[in-house]
């Protein structure tokens, strides 16, 4: 047993920053626990806000235990979905997995404190999203009893356990695929896009959904009842407490676990190390060799390419608004006026579908904008060097250059995704040249300052201790201010595009941000090149 606890809290202090002690950084480590404690507040108040309508709209019906189930049953969606690419950094191709294997310790032992880590995460994820849930039924629900709370504290923690099941099942299939083929993150990454694109579809399409789950909601039951277990027993022990359907729920997730980790361990090894098996099927003839030399600014940008579509989690991270932009501009292009009909439509804001009837070159600015400052890719790039720092500083290479190679990748990325859906619009709505030409300046010019401030930021508070990508994309204090920056950033833009709508004419709009972000640039660009060199040069692991 001392052994197991042993090996429990190694793994998790490798990955989890939450459950390390270091009394020399203790004010520190407290200052990064109450950030992500004020965060995790900010985001369960946003959910509580949010479902607490849906649950008073409901109320009248007297559906408020089938919309708890019902929630419950899409969190546990997006757990089995989000834990699919989480497999990969916390179960497969782990880093320590060839200390762990290398110490007299059962493999099945090994594989199962990696699962309950992965349990642990998703047991916060699930609870970030049940727990504001939650409350909002008591709020609203009919009557409420001992047994409820009861039943919902156990059903906390016992809901994970399938879904982190099915997760590494699938994670087990993407990874032996992944053993095989060239392409190995195609599929976790094509999951997330559809995983996020289908929150998108739910958020705009929520009044109809709404009158949908009112008009069908006996047949909503019948599905859950048949098609997901515990969201079926969660529904009947909220409507009527059985003790024996709670033990037999309880023992049928513990049942299910152990079948999962026998199910793993039997493949779980065999395809570790086909993961970490390199492939090469290519005859090559020494007599026909030719090497192409880059050069160095291009080989800096290959290699932050490189980094970027290597890494799952970073991809659907950083490019989810790049996806969205285009997918946002060609349904602009198609459903305008059903857009404006139902932006007039609605209370207050009758005054702007005639303000922006009149100036579509700044509807076309406003998605730029959201795209520029909802991309935060530079805020992980530095961090993401990891222990490679060291090597990459010691290369003949200028520290300047380096920084700015990244800041190049970025807009390789994000420039030609901006210039297309900025030409389909274009040719949809027949804007004219002066615009256009401004548009695709601006295009360039906003992102770059989102990437200036992200690798600016990241220099400040940089990770390079990491275990998995997914802590520094998802959990860093890097990541996190350059993405509420972005947001501040959003809505002061958004603000002055609508206070300035109405005095000045597109174009000169255009011109004045124009000038604003060139200036704001070279400002950020001159930080980079005087103290971001410095603080670049002074990093060690």
């Amino acid at each position: 047993m001392k052994k197991i606890f042993s090996l429990l809290k190694a793994c998790m202090t490798s990955d989890m920053n939450l459950f390390k002690v270091k009394s020399k950084k203790k004010s520190k480590q407290s200052n990064n626990l109450l950030v992500a404690f004020l965060l995790m507040l900010v985001f369960m108040f946003s959910i509580f806000s949010n479902v607490n309508n849906l649950f008073q709209k409901v109320a009248e019906y007297h559906l408020q235990s089938l919309l708890l189930v019902l929630f419950s049953f899409m969190t546990s969606l997006m757990v089995i979905i989000e834990g699919v690419y989480k497999t990969g950094p916390l179960i497969f191709n782990c880093r320590d997995d060839q200390l762990l294997l290398s110490l007299p310790i059962d493999r099945k032992l090994v594989l199962f404190v990696r699962i309950f880590k992965f349990y642990v995460f998703e047991l916060i994820f699930n609870s970030l999203f049940m727990i504001p849930i939650m409350g909002a039924y008591i709020l609203w629900a009919d009557n409420i009893n001992s047994t409820f709370y009861l039943t919902s504290i156990i059903m906390l923690f016992i809901m994970p356990i399938i879904p982190i099941i099915i997760s590494c099942i699938i994670g087990l299939i993407t990874s032996f695929l992944s053993s095989k083929f060239k392409f190995k993150n195609l599929t976790q990454i094509l999951l997330s896009m559809i995983f996020l694109l289908g929150i998108l579809f739910f958020t705009m399409n929520l009044e109809s959904i709404f009158e949908y789950f009112k008009n069908n909601s006996n047949s909503i039951s019948d599905i859950i009842k048949k098609i997901y277990y515990p969201s079926a027993v969660y529904l009947d022990l909220i409507n009527e407490f059985n003790l024996f359907e709670l033990i037999k729920f309880i023992l049928v997730n513990i049942f299910i676990y152990v079948i999962g980790i026998l199910i793993l361990n039997k493949y779980y090894f065999k395809i570790n190390s086909g993961l970490k098996r390199v492939v090469n099927n290519k005859k090559v003839n020494v007599k026909d060799i030719k090497i192409k030399q880059n050069s160095k600014n291009n080989s800096l940008i290959k290699k932050e390419l490189n980094i970027f579509f290597k890494t799952p989690v970073f991809i659907v991270n950083a490019g989810f608004s790049l996806v969205l932009f285009i997918i946002m501009s060609i349904m602009l292009c198609i459903k305008f006026d059903g857009f404006m009909n139902t932006l007039g439509s609605m209370e207050g804001f009758i005054f702007l579908k005639d303000l922006l009837e009149n100036n579509v070159p700044l509807i076309i600015l406003l998605l730029v904008i959201m795209t520029s400052f909802m991309t935060s890719i530079t805020s992980s790039l530095i961090s993401l060097e990891g222990k490679n720092i060291t090597l990459l500083k010691s290369l003949p290479l200028k520290t300047k250059d380096i920084l700015l190679s990244k800041i190049y990748a970025c807009l390789v990325l994000t420039t030609p995704v901006l210039f297309i859906g900025d030409i389909i619009m274009f040719i949809r709505f027949k804007i004219g040249i002066i615009p256009s030409i401004f548009i695709l300046l601006l295009s360039v010019l906003l992102p770059l300052a989102s990437h200036l401030i992200g690798i600016i930021i990241n220099l400040k508070y940089p990770k390079l201790d990491f275990e998995n990508s997914a802590e520094v994309v998802k959990q860093s204090m890097s990541s996190f201010i350059s993405v509420m920056l972005g947001m501040l950033l959003l809505i002061i833009n958004y603000v002055l595009v609508f206070i300035t709508i109405d005095i000045f004419n597109y174009n000169i709009i255009l011109f004045l941000i124009i000038i604003f972000y060139l200036l704001l640039d070279y400002i950020l660009y001159l930080i980079l090149i005087k103290k971001g060199v410095k603080r670049f040069n002074d990093l060690t692991i």
